[in-house]
């Protein structure tokens, strides 16, 4: 080949190669768009910061706002979050200004102690948080309350209800807010409800969440913050996500610990559907039209099972609405507070 060829073949290989870079750049700026240097950052909630005590001595560490005295909302996050999803509950006057309002980190999240107890022995279970949200309730508030459980949060409320009923419950519990959650953690507890999709969706969970039962195996292949990550975040959230709120799930994620991840193989068993009539309080169930991770036929039924519950489907909503819709998230439980508190 001549060189004057050779030389219009490496040209052409460049050129393409540049215009190759430079789709994938684009490609990347939108799928995984950065915040702009002006943007919110979400982080963890900023008032009184307060530790407590759980059964087997993992100290659950919350933050308050507000008098601790008055009518309280107790914030309960869902796996691999952390409180900073309540960045815009926390600080909404519609709430802040009427309530004590109480978020906290669950075990194994954020600056709370570790997912399965300070000696290893306790199973990362929704009974387990049930019994530090029960800690929590006892600790940080004297009135009554209203309890707000987002994914894995949702959970832990409703386990509350699996057995003898906690006194603090019976006797102070107003009602309850179910935000994109479920009653089960595997596909065999949808008892062959949700669409082909779906449940594709629910069995490939279940083979991930049985996959990452060993923490090295976690730690060796979780991802640092990428492109990839961010575009990876996006499965939980709906149609045109805030870079923000993508980079605030990106840093959750990186932030929450390997052994955390590796413990919530024991949740993979969890199944709660028999506790729902026995919700003997009012319930907000909430529920997003394009949440992914639990579907909102799922809230239905939850909502058709408790006796005294309110359905709600957010349009265009993925599975972090406290983050994607928060205001009309905060005005949902300011009118539910209203009326039961």
């Amino acid at each position: 080949m001549k060189r004057r060829g050779l030389l219009s073949v490496v040209a052409a290989v460049a050129g393409g190669a540049l215009a190759g870079a430079a789709a994938e750049a684009l490609l990347a700026r939108r799928a995984a768009p950065r915040p702009a240097p002006d943007a919110e950052r979400i982080g963890p909630p900023e008032g009184e910061h307060v530790d407590v005590e759980s059964f087997d001595g993992t100290v659950i560490h919350g933050t308050v706002v507000g008098s601790r005295g008055a009518l309280a909302a107790v914030f309960a996050h869902g796996i691999i979050e952390a409180s900073s999803v309540w960045h815009y509950q926390m600080r909404d006057p519609v709430l802040a200004d009427r309530y004590a309002l109480i978020a906290y980190d669950a075990r194994g999240h954020g600056r709370s102690g570790p997912a399965r107890g300070p000696h290893g022995r306790t199973p990362f279970t929704a009974a387990a948080q049930a019994r530090d949200l029960t800690a929590v309730i006892e600790q940080t508030t004297s009135g009554r309350v209203v309890l707000v459980g987002h994914s894995m949060g949702g959970l832990a409320v409703q386990a509350l209800w699996d057995g003898e009923v906690p006194e603090v419950v019976r006797d102070r519990v107003a009602g309850i807010v179910l935000l994109n959650t479920t009653f089960t953690a595997e596909l065999a507890g949808w008892r062959g409800a949700g669409t082909r999709p779906q449940r594709a969706f629910e069995r490939i969970e279940d083979l991930g969440q049985r996959l990452v039962g060993s923490e090295r195996l976690v730690h060796a292949f979780r991802p640092g913050y990428s492109d990839l990550s961010v575009i990876a975040a996006r499965v939980v959230f709906g149609p045109r996500p805030l870079p923000e709120h993508l980079d605030a799930s990106v840093r959750t994620y990186l932030g929450t610990p390997s052994a955390t991840i590796a413990a919530s193989i024991d949740l993979a068993r969890t199944d709660l559907y028999h506790v729902l009539p026995h919700i003997d309080v009012p319930a907000l169930v909430v529920a997003g039209s394009h949440d992914r991770i639990t579907p909102p036929w799922l809230s239905e039924e939850i909502a058709a099972r408790i006796p005294n519950a309110e359905l709600v489907t957010l349009q265009d909503c993925g599975h972090m609405s406290p983050l994607e819709r928060h205001d009309e998230v905060s005005t949902l439980i300011a009118k539910f507070n209203e009326q039961v508190l």
